[in-house]
């Protein structure tokens, strides 16, 4: 009866072994697509900041007509881009990309704060 040499085995990192725990990433992702839910339905909506613009010295930035697009196009448009990259992120072995995470969070709230702040 032969036996089989004894393979020596490489250590394996976490990253390694199969990425983040999976709790983990369900949290993160969660979080990540709450976030980017909330500004996809509600920054839209603050375009109605604009009711005032009627009157002849209305010099808010919220009265230009660029400003109001952007209002509603800005968050439409980055908010299911930062999920898909923040989930890449998440998911993904390689061992930088969860910063991919933390940038589209940072993306998300730069956006809401772009927009709260053009109302104000």
């Amino acid at each position: 009866m032969t036996s089989i040499p004894d393979v020596p085995k490489r250590p394996q990192t976490a990253r390694q072994g199969g990425g983040l725990d999976p709790a983990v990433v369900f949290l993160g992702c969660a979080l990540l697509w709450g976030f980017a839910a909330v500004v996809f339905f509600l920054l839209p909506v603050s375009v109605m900041g604009s009711d005032g613009c009627y009157s002849d010295n209305a010099t808010q930035p919220i009265c230009s007509l660029g400003v109001q697009q952007f209002v509603v196009f800005g968050p439409m448009i980055t908010a299911p881009i930062a999920a898909i990259f923040g989930t890449w992120g998440l998911c993904s072995r390689r061992e930088l990309a969860p910063i991919a995470w933390v940038v589209a969070m940072l993306i998300l709230g730069g956006v809401w704060v772009t927009v709260r702040k053009v109302l104000m």
